[in-house]
């Protein structure tokens, strides 16, 4: 199988509390708004983010029966400490410092209004030693 495209979805009882989340902090816009169904994106990205209200027909009773989300979303950014500061400013908590791993990535977490996690990624370099260790050429 070769999927054509990627979505993930969050089953919430706020969908437009939740869209209005990415679109304020993560820039992403409204593609589809039935109300019980939202889809944002960004730009022509090829990946969209579905939200759907808990207990409509569509989602699977036991999904519609989890109190709380499961979720993690990651989302590359072009510098973390800028876009943590931002989300700060913005009213949005951390869940914990900006870090910088060894094997390549500075990123912090925070949550969405559905408790969903969004691993917030910067992409740099890995430490050398690490990366000997790991990813022998």
């Amino acid at each position: 199988m070769q999927p054509a495209a990627f979505g993930a979805t969050v089953v919430t009882d706020r969908p437009a509390e939740v869209a209005a989340f990415y679109q304020e902090h993560f820039d992403l816009q409204v593609t589809v708004d039935l109300g019980w169904f939202i889809c944002v994106r960004r730009g022509d990205a090829d990946w969209e983010l579905a939200i759907v209200e808990r207990g409509h027909e569509s989602v699977p009773a036991a999904v519609n029966a989890l109190p709380d989300s499961t979720n993690v979303f990651g989302f590359i950014v072009d510098d973390a400490d800028k876009t943590a500061a931002a989300l700060v400013e913005g009213g949005v908590q951390l869940e914990g410092e900006v870090v910088t791993e060894v094997w390549g990535q500075r990123h912090f977490f925070v949550r969405d209004p559905e408790g969903s996690w969004i691993d917030v990624i910067q992409l740099v370099a890995p430490d050398p030693s690490w990366l000997a260790e790991n990813m022998p050429s």
